[in-house]
């Protein structure tokens, strides 16, 4: 018993190591690592049991006259979209065990389980889904109690050290988010403990009972980030394009710099100061399946918004896109929708533009001003 007792915590230890190891990725997507305070919940949930002996010593008893309640807490986090660990602290009423012993008995106890999210991991992670189904394995303790929740006959030699047992825990958790904070379960487990441990007293290494439960209950988030974000790598056709434009410049550059500083043959030229600022139409672009503005995409707010102080009479409509080859074409239409309020957000909370000076228009996937497709989860800003 011991030794099989250990070579499944050591089991469990690895496959908890490996779980950690492939944490922030799913479905070839790197997710950003959240805060240690982030992704945290706590469950409160009851139901029922069904312990079941072996062979003999089964009793004869109905279905209905074995089902016994049970309660349960729990507090978990999510590591990544797909692995997340919990603990859970339980106890309950077991309403019929061995023949020839007290029929009704009490436990406590508790497991350590490994989650995996089989929605997020075959398929595609969305924050606003409302059902997953979640495996998980584990391994606990248990604790019997009698009747009056009191250590069985401590004395006695059929108890004696037979009321406490290691258990190994497998079970599906069927998921429903209300919202980003809230979820309602429904779990249906399966335990397996030492046979001895209702008091049948009797069994050897490898004899042993088990315990089918379910339960049903809710889940609340314990603050901070709920949700994890694609960490989208640098779109290398941009990079490209960009360090071309700066060669270009950087030609030119050189090439003025090779110019004489007189040509006393040239007419003179007239400098005529314009009548204000020459504005160059700024783009803010966006990671996939986001409407949060990337730091690196701060300086084209700003510029915009110090040309808008400059010239007082000007205006700003911002349009934002969605790219055609990612998400549906009503979803598209909303996120591009949340792409541009953002941006025009940013213009009057973070610059103190007014909001009279600027309108804005979303055309979710309808068009693609751009024909590299990525580059199209883009705002831009149009001067007036």
């Amino acid at each position: 018993m011991k030794k099989f007792s250990l070579l499944l915590f050591s089991a469990f230890v690895a496959f908890s190591i490996s779980a950690q190891e492939v944490q922030n990725v799913s479905q070839g997507t790197v997710y950003l690592k959240n805060k240690a305070s982030d992704n945290w919940y706590i469950g409160l949930g009851g139901g029922t049991n069904l312990y079941m002996t072996k062979g003999e010593n089964d009793a004869d008893a109905s279905f209905g006259d074995r089902l016994g309640w049970m309660g349960q807490l729990e507090i978990g986090r999510w590591n990544s979209p797909n692995w997340g660990g919990r603990l859970v602290i339980d106890g309950g009423h077991i309403k019929h065990v061995a023949a020839g012993i007290d029929p009704e008995q009490n436990w406590l106890g508790g497991h350590v389980d490994v989650m995996y999210n089989i929605i997020n991991a075959w398929g595609s992670y969305d924050p606003e889904r409302v059902y997953s189904l979640i495996p998980y394995l584990g391994i606990g303790y248990m604790y019997g109690l009698d009747a009056d929740w009191k250590k069985p006959n401590p004395d006695g030699d059929l108890f004696k050290n037979q009321n406490q047992t290691l258990t190994y825990n497998v079970g599906l958790i069927n998921n429903f988010q209300l919202s980003s904070n809230v979820a309602l379960f429904l779990e249906l487990g399966w335990r397996v403990m030492q046979e001895s441990f209702d008091g049948s007293g009797l069994g050897g290494d490898f004899e042993y009972d088990s315990m089918f439960t379910g339960t049903a209950g809710v889940k609340f988030g314990l603050g901070g980030k709920q949700d994890f974000t694609p960490a989208e790598l640098m779109d290398y056709n941009l990079i490209n394009d960009l360090n071309s434009q700066i060669n270009r410049l950087r030609a030119e550059n050189e090439e003025l710099r090779l110019r004489p500083e007189s040509c006393p043959e040239c007419p003179e030229v007239q400098t005529v100061e314009a009548a204000e600022t020459v504005y160059v139409p700024n783009v803010v672009f966006f990671r996939i399946n986001s409407s949060t503005i990337d730091k690196g995409q701060q300086i084209s707010v700003y510029n915009t918004a110090e040309y808008l102080k400059a010239n007082e009479n000007a205006k700003v409509n911002i349009v934002a896109y969605a790219d055609r080859q990612t998400g549906t074409p009503e979803y598209n239409f909303a996120l591009s929708e949340r792409r541009a309020r953002a941006v025009a957000d940013a213009l009057t909370s973070e610059y103190g533009i007014s909001s009279d000076r600027i309108s804005i228009d979303w055309k979710g996937d309808t068009e693609q001003p751009y024909a590299e497709n990525d580059w199209n989860r883009v705002a831009i800003f149009f001067v007036e």
